[in-house]
């Protein structure tokens, strides 16, 4: 245990030698390099380095952004972008895991820090206004939790118009509950399940918490029961029905799997499986 404590403790402290001879080298060699932060005020890059350091961006994203300046792998002023973009992220409360994590999968592939800039940019845009959609429709601040997942609901191609409206269907629904139910829907809807009946079976679901987190893994019983060459239409009818009588999930999942040739699979695809 001892041993361990003492690996875990020098290889901290070797993180925090090499940090620091990344910002002693970077003083060094541009002393006089200064750069504009985003609320118009000057500063040299050490200094941003020591401001995001600070504001709590991970050691990691530091010494990678430090270490590639120093190399010339990155340019100075796309690096002061990118920690800009961090601290302000940071201050405004949004999740900035994520963008780390952008930055990080952005350098690790070649991408040049102007173009990760812009991503970043362009995230923490789409992250502000799910904080103040969030904010508007219960009350509070948002949780980093439902902000990372409004994010991932996002990307899978659900439009804002979609999601504003989706929040007006569903007023008066806890944080937890409401990015839950959307994302429920964005799954189905991306599925190719039809608007009538998405609308539907979402409303039921959506009635009590409960019953949203009994049923919000029915897209990956979807998936199964397509895969298998069942018809989208009849289990969506199903669905629903078994939804309004009270059935729960793991019952409704049974009775597909002992009867597939009700869900419109072929006789052949039930004899494969």
């Amino acid at each position: 245990m001892n041993c361990k404590f003492i690996r875990i403790t020098g290889q901290m402290t070797i993180c925090r030698i090499r940090f620091f001879l990344f910002i002693a080298m970077f003083c060094l060699l541009f002393p006089h390099a200064v750069f504009a932060t985003g609320k118009d005020t000057q500063i040299a890059f050490p200094q941003l380095v020591e401001v995001a350091k600070g504001a709590g961006i991970q050691k990691e994203t530091l010494l990678l952004v430090t270490q590639e300046v120093l190399e010339e792998k990155l340019k100075t002023k796309d690096a002061a972008c990118l920690l800009s973009k961090l601290v302000d992220a940071r201050a405004s409360g949004l999740p900035i895991t994520l963008l780390e994590e952008k930055v990080m999968e952005g350098r690790a592939k070649g991408i040049s820090g102007a173009k990760i800039c812009g991503a970043i940019e362009s995230m923490v845009k789409e992250m502000n206004f799910s904080k103040q959609l969030l904010i508007q429709k219960t009350g509070a601040e948002p949780q980093e939790a439902a902000l990372r997942m409004m994010f991932e609901i996002r990307s899978q191609g659900i439009t804002r118009d979609q999601v504003e409206a989706f929040f007006s269907s569903h007023t008066g629904k806890n944080e937890a509950a409401i990015v839950e139910g959307l994302r429920l829907y964005s799954l189905l809807k991306q599925a190719g399940i039809p608007s009538h009946e998405l609308d539907e079976f979402v409303a039921l679901v959506m009635k009590d918490d409960a019953t949203l987190m009994r049923w919000k893994e029915v897209p990956q019983l979807y998936s199964l029961v397509i895969r298998r060459g069942g018809a989208s239409n009849v289990f969506m009818n199903k669905a629903i029905k078994a939804v309004k009588a009270g059935i729960l999930p793991h019952q409704f999942a049974r009775e597909l799997s002992l009867q597939p040739r009700s869900l419109g699979v072929p006789e052949q695809n039930t004899q494969n499986n």
